[in-house]
């Protein structure tokens, strides 16, 4: 059986396909990662302030040692809460700073990879998740044959890591009963930082290749047909046919109003070469002139064809066409900004016709 059957999925996967696929849950992140980033800012952490947690433990545990109750019940509820929160504080500071290192750290590389997204298909409860007769897909996969794999691999080079960083240090290590208790402490420490020190830097390198596996299998596995990529263009864009249709009517429907609305125009101001104005003014109903229709390039041309069959005149002046174009829309007044230019045009036309301006 081939690792990946493609059956002619040859196309990437689209922004819109890997959304869906995302909320389903279906990411590129690499737990292994964090793991080891975990491990590793763990390790820098106790490094940096592993001697201040370990200063205030000590006076935590000398406080207790030392505590007087100075003839206090012990039943002295008040007393023994206010010996609790000076315990809590002693230690409160370099705890925090550690958990706080260790959360950010694992928020930082978890979202870092995938960034933050809410999906509820993956919060929300499904029994199919729990039923090993539907799911046998899940854990009989090659992702789940290289996650065992890449186990195995870390198991293998960890132990390895722990062999050569506890090698030179058995005779020191069973001799330990022997020095005193500071000393001894001090070694197990140093021991147990280097031996998380090199662990988490080995298992971040590692997991640097399982990114990039994760990364080229998740393409891999939503890699599309021809087919799929038309078909979500034709959802998100459209059917080109009924675009076709649409737009055949929008013109069909611009049409009519053209040949309704441009023959009861006063005059078309035109651009020789690519606008259609057409304009109206009747003083009983419009405050100003207004524009009853509009066109560029075909529907310029349609609009001057009807005026010239039920005789509007035609005035030619491109400046006042193209900003009459772009400013008014069909069925608005003209601005005030426009008045003193289109008063010039309908009085020019108006002597033609022989009409008081």
């Amino acid at each position: 059986m081939a690792l990946f059957d493609d059956d002619g999925k040859t196309e990437k996967p689209t922004p819109t396909r890997l959304q869906d696929v995302r909320n389903r849950g279906d990411t590129p992140m690499s737990r292994e990662l964090v793991q080891g980033g975990v491990l590793l800012v763990a390790a820098i952490g106790f490094a940096a302030s592993g001697e201040w947690l370990l200063e205030a433990l000590g006076a935590l545990l000398r406080r207790g040692l030392d505590l007087d109750l100075h003839g206090r019940a012990v039943d002295d509820v008040p007393h023994a809460c206010q010996e609790i929160l000076r315990a809590v504080l002693t230690v409160l500071a370099p705890f925090l700073v550690l958990v706080l290192g260790l959360v950010a750290a694992t928020l930082l590389l978890g979202y870092g990879q995938i960034g933050v997204h809410w999906s509820r298909e993956v919060v929300g409860f499904k029994f199919e998740k729990f039923n090993p007769f539907t799911n046998w897909k899940r854990f009989l996969n090659v992702q789940a044959l290289v996650r065992t794999g890449f186990a195995a691999l870390k198991l293998l080079v960890l132990a390895t890591v722990l062999w050569l960083v506890l090698g030179d240090r058995w005779p020191a290590l069973l001799h330990l009963h022997e020095q005193p208790f500071a000393a001894a402490a001090a070694e197990i420490g140093g021991l147990a930082l280097a031996l998380l020190l090199w662990v988490g830097a080995v298992v971040v390198a590692l997991a640097l290749f399982d990114l990039f596996w994760q990364r080229w299998h998740f393409e891999k596995r939503n890699m599309m047909t021809r087919q799929e990529v038309e078909d979500e263009r034709k959802r998100t864009e459209g059917d080109p046919l009924m675009k076709q249709r649409q737009r055949r009517a929008r013109n069909e429907l611009l049409r009519q109003r053209m040949t309704t609305m441009v023959p009861k125009a006063d005059v078309v101001v035109v651009n020789p070469t690519h606008y259609s104005v057409a304009l109206r003014y009747d003083r009983k109903r419009d405050a100003a002139p207004t524009v009853v229709a509009k066109g560029l390039d075909e529907i310029a041309l349609q609009i001057r064809a009807i005026a010239r069959q039920h005789g509007v005149p035609l005035m030619e002046d491109p400046p006042l066409a193209r900003a009459l174009y772009r400013a008014v829309k069909v069925g608005q007044v003209i601005p005030e900004k426009f008045y003193r230019a289109v008063a010039a045009v309908l009085s020019h036309v108006y002597r033609l016709k022989g009409r008081t301006a």
